[in-house]
């Protein structure tokens, strides 16, 4: 069994570290009948690392009917783990090897909030946002965040029921906890193994993405407004403005689809625009989203 050792963080910053660690194996991949993602050494993982890591298994085992083993760490490391998503996966193509050290004495406690769900239609928004909406009202979140921010993540998973025909069902991964310091965290992402974004605008007969790679594709809906609604200004724009409600919060957002990502990064103060390709090609979309600290309030 070929094994992948993932590194101790894996969040939006260390996708692309994580895609060439895949992509340098890629010809011992599809020689295996079972790939194993080590995770023993990795103290966090974020919803944006929850979703590729499963966006990698799906397509595995859609492209090359490979399974997948997850290995969990022990003690602390392994409770987050659970509670970040991992007793939630439910793909029968994914096997997860849980800690031989018994975690239960620190989930307890572990107050933060993790959820993973999984979706195959509109009515399964309602409960995902009502459960998002319960933190935040505890953690004195504004209005107007409580707002914008379910609208994003409602608008998202339609767009995953309506367009990506994925073959999957969609997930949705979100956590939010007080650092240290006591400032909020929030972070959620939502993935699918659908067709991805350029092929979806290609199937809408929109002529002017067939020479545009993936990164370029996302570039232009965000950018320009184009959309597989060519004739309906009202509809099409849900990535346009989860990409402005992000500059204007000072928040981190990818957008991976297929070989493409574009978006932003915001570190050390700056947040700067991402658009490259990466190393190992997914099929899917996977949109992650990270909200911290003093952006909270923006209004």
């Amino acid at each position: 069994m070929l094994k992948i050792q993932f590194p101790e963080k894996y969040t939006l910053r260390f996708f692309l570290k994580v895609s060439q660690l895949i992509n340098d194996v890629q010809n011992q991949i599809i020689e295996s009948s079972f790939v194993k993602f080590d995770l023993s050494r990795t103290m966090f993982i974020d919803p944006f690392g929850m979703v590729t890591l499963l966006s990698f298994c799906r397509h595995l085992y859609n492209t090359y009917n490979i399974h997948s083993v997850i290995t969990l760490p022990e003690g602390q490391a392994g409770s987050y783990m659970a509670r970040a998503g991992f007793d939630s996966l439910n793909d029968s193509f994914i096997t997860i090897e849980r800690p031989r050290k018994n975690i239960m004495n620190y989930l307890k406690k572990n107050e933060n909030m993790g959820v993973l769900k999984f979706f195959d239609s509109e009515s399964d928004i309602m409960p995902i946002n009502t459960e998002f909406e319960s933190w935040m009202k505890q953690n004195q979140f504004t209005e107007y965040e409580i707002n914008s921010l379910t609208t994003f993540v409602s608008e998202m998973i339609q767009n995953v029921c309506q367009h990506s025909r994925t073959r999957q069902r969609g997930v949705i991964c979100i956590q939010a906890y007080i650092s240290s310091k006591g400032e909020p965290f929030l972070s959620w992402a939502i993935g699918d193994s659908g067709i991805g974004i350029r092929q979806s605008l290609l199937q809408s007969e929109l002529v002017e993405v067939t020479s545009l790679s993936d990164e370029r594709v996302i570039r232009e809906v965000i950018t320009k407004g184009i959309s597989r609604f060519k004739d309906d200004k009202t509809r099409g724009n849900g990535l346009t403005r989860l990409y402005h409600g992000a500059q204007k919060r000072g928040a981190s957002l990818y957008i991976q689809s297929n070989s493409g990502l574009y978006g932003l990064d915001f570190d050390k103060n700056r947040q700067k625009k991402l658009e490259r390709p990466i190393p190992f090609s997914v099929s899917g979309t996977n949109i992650g989203f990270f909200l911290q600290g003093k952006h909270l309030t923006t209004n």
